[in-house]
Parts: structure tokens; C-alpha cells; sequence
């Protein structure tokens, strides 16, 4: 069975049966959506141990990458600071 005889069959249906047809459909759609939406939050922490954790990780990640801007940036602060001078000219005689 193609498609298009399905979309005929369908179409020869009364006007009635075809809008009740069109209705359960859409009720489908609708309740197919609003179970996806009702899912449980699979990316929340269950327990407020975990939870806890997690913020103690978020913010221990933070303090790092803070720390290592700083070092990185320490590093980079001597090469900037120091002049060049030209070489040094030959003792005169």
C-alpha cells in the first residue's frame, strides 16, 4: 500500500470520519509532546550531596583557571618589561 492510496483512501472518507480522523491525530501529537515535556530532568543531581559536589567542582574549576590566566599572565610580564638595549659599543683603545 503507497502513500497516495492511503491519502485517497483517507480522502474518500465522510467529511465526519475524516474530521474525527484529523482530531486523534492531533491529540496524538499534542499528548506525544506534553510526555516528552513531563520527563524527568535527567541532567539534575538527585541528592544535595551531589549537588554539592558539583558546586564545589564548578567553582574549584574557576579558582584554576583564574590561577593559571594569573601565571600564564606573570609569565608573560618580565619579557615585556625588560628593555633592549643596543650592543654594547668596542672599548676604545
Amino acid at each position: 500500500m503507497t502513500i497516495r492510496h492511503t491519502i485517497e483512501q483517507v480522502a474518500e472518507l465522510p467529511p465526519a470520519l475524516a474530521a474525527t480522523l484529523g482530531i486523534f491525530v492531533l491529540a496524538l501529537i499534542v499528548l506525544v509532546a506534553w510526555g516528552l515535556l513531563r520527563l524527568p530532568d535527567h541532567t539534575r543531581l538527585s541528592s544535595p550531596e551531589a549537588r554539592e559536589r558539583a558546586r564545589r567542582r564548578t567553582e574549584s574549576r574557576r579558582r584554576q583557571q583564574k590561577l593559571r590566566a594569573r601565571r600564564e599572565s606573570l609569565q608573560r610580564w618580565p619579557r615585556r618589561r625588560w628593555i633592549r638595549l643596543p650592543p654594547a659599543a668596542p672599548p676604545t683603545p
